[in-house]
């Protein structure tokens, strides 16, 4: 996904309020949970640990009351390969469409593009050391549950496809992680 793709994204993200003419609402919050790093181990007899902990934090808002937008960062650190550690950090603008109901509770997808810095050490890498930068595709489901006033429990389930250094290519990133967030304004 370019940068034109990218700038429509942000076109279409500033005219829904007007289409819209519903309330703004705003979002907070921060999950924690697990990753799983869909990548090749190379070498033989190396450790090859392709799960491990991940943690996100985001801000968004809902122009209407089923649909929105989301920035999130995304780290996830010291999956185990080659000898070495794969380190993953995301920048990611999503769009999020879903259903309400009751209060401050949804249940929606999402999809968005990302920006990705991925980085990857280990004697078995050779080549394919180094770091990596690039735009990449993003997509995944979520819940929300409204716990009181303003305040939700969140679980999200996403997949992610950050770039990897030395021309390994883009690896999925599953996640899913369980969070926290607040919402303010509206109605």
């Amino acid at each position: 996904m370019g940068l034109r793709a990218l700038a429509l994204l942000f076109a279409v993200a500033l005219s829904l309020p007007a289409v819209a003419q519903d309330a703004f609402y705003g979002h907070v919050g921060a999950s924690y949970g697990r990753a799983r790093l869909d990548a090749d181990c190379p070498g033989v007899a190396l450790e090859c640990e392709r799960k491990q902990n991940v943690g996100k934090v985001f801000a968004g808002s809902r122009f209407n009351k089923w649909i929105g937008g989301e920035l999130s960062y995304l780290r996830a650190d010291n999956f185990k390969r080659g000898g070495g550690d794969t380190d993953v950090q995301l920048v990611n603008l999503g769009l999020l469409a879903g259903i309400p109901f009751g209060r401050n509770s949804a249940v929606f997808l999402k999809g968005g593009a990302l920006w990705g810095h991925t980085e990857a050490t280990g004697p078995a890498l050779g080549l394919d050391a180094g770091s990596q930068n690039g735009w990449g595709p993003s997509y995944g489901v979520g819940a929300q549950l409204g716990v009181m006033r303003g305040f939700a429990v969140r679980l999200d389930v996403d997949r992610y496809r950050p770039k990897f250094p030395g021309g390994a290519g883009r690896a999925n990133l599953d996640t899913i992680m369980l969070g926290i967030q607040y919402s303010f304004g509206g109605s």
